[in-house]
């Protein structure tokens, strides 16, 4: 199991057998259940219309408690994997609702990433699931996949961070007048500022593969994961340029859902890599 924000195709959720729990965008009066109720399609052609910022909330213990009751009627053991415990409340949810049902054996796991970075350690689980491996090493493998990779994020305009309050007004607009494009990354859990790149888009999309490669040595052979808030050519750019420096195993590309893209906005762009 995992939550929305892993950000997988519906196509892969199926194949591996992975229960979503969905997190809640609220447009003014208005809830919706990420991937449920609302597509990340559907998110991206309100989100310029909406008269009032939209906002996030996580599943409640309760929420978790009615899909594990349900899940552990047909299978033995649930493994519920969720976004980093630091960037939202969602693990602490899962934790809760685990805690009440006694005779149950549930692993929760804090992902420490997000979007397809926790989507890659979910589907990792799930194939060492479907090898016969026990419930420690399919929680090993998962961990794993988290430890290893490195999440890189961009995006368009600093407007949406502004707006969510992670920076603040006047670094925006400094920001914006420079063209400044912020590159991020998820370190233990949280994002942190990694480099500021002043320009077109494509010198960011260039600065993310070379920023990877830090981490990462380029000419590995990795699983790769691209995810876009509605901007599908540039993730298409991104795909060249990782199979130009990395051997390339698997590659997932998604777009952005959207309770992350309430936080990055259209046009944010976001890299994984995984070495084998």
């Amino acid at each position: 199991m995992t939550d929305s924000t892993a950000d997988l195709p519906k196509a892969l959720q199926q194949r591996y057998i992975i229960e979503v729990v969905p997190l809640n965008v609220i447009f003014g009066d208005d809830n919706f259940k990420d991937g449920v109720d609302i597509t990340s399609k559907d998110f991206f052609e309100m989100l310029p219309k909406a008269k009032v910022h939209p906002r996030t909330s996580q599943p409640s213990p309760g929420d978790f408690l009615t899909v594990y009751n349900e899940v552990i009627k047909n299978y033995d053991e649930i493994i519920s994997i969720h976004i980093s415990s630091k960037l939202s409340g969602t693990h602490q949810s899962a934790i809760l609702a685990s805690q009440m049902l006694e005779n149950a054996k549930i692993t929760v796991v804090d992902s420490r990433t997000a979007s397809l970075g926790l989507g890659l350690a979910v589907i990792a689980a799930a194939k060492a699931r479907n090898a016969g491996k026990s419930h420690d090493e399919i929680v090993t493998a998962a961990k794993h996949v988290c430890d290893q990779q490195i999440l890189m994020l961009s995006v368009e305009t600093l407007e949406w961070l502004q707006r969510n309050g992670r920076i603040g007004k006047a670094s925006a607009l400094l920001g914006s007048l420079l063209n400044l494009h912020p590159v991020l990354r998820i370190e233990d859990g949280i994002i942190t500022p990694h480099a500021k790149i002043r320009g077109k888009m494509d010198k960011v999309l260039k600065n993310l593969i070379e920023s990877a490669g830090e981490f990462v040595p380029h000419g590995s052979a990795v699983v790769a994961a691209i995810v876009h808030g509605n901007c599908p050519e540039r993730a298409e750019e991104i795909k060249v340029l990782l199979k130009d420096v990395y051997q390339i195993e698997e590659i997932i590309i998604n777009d952005i859902g959207p309770v992350i893209g309430v936080h990055v906005g259209p046009g944010a762009v976001g890299v994984i890599v995984v070495p084998k």
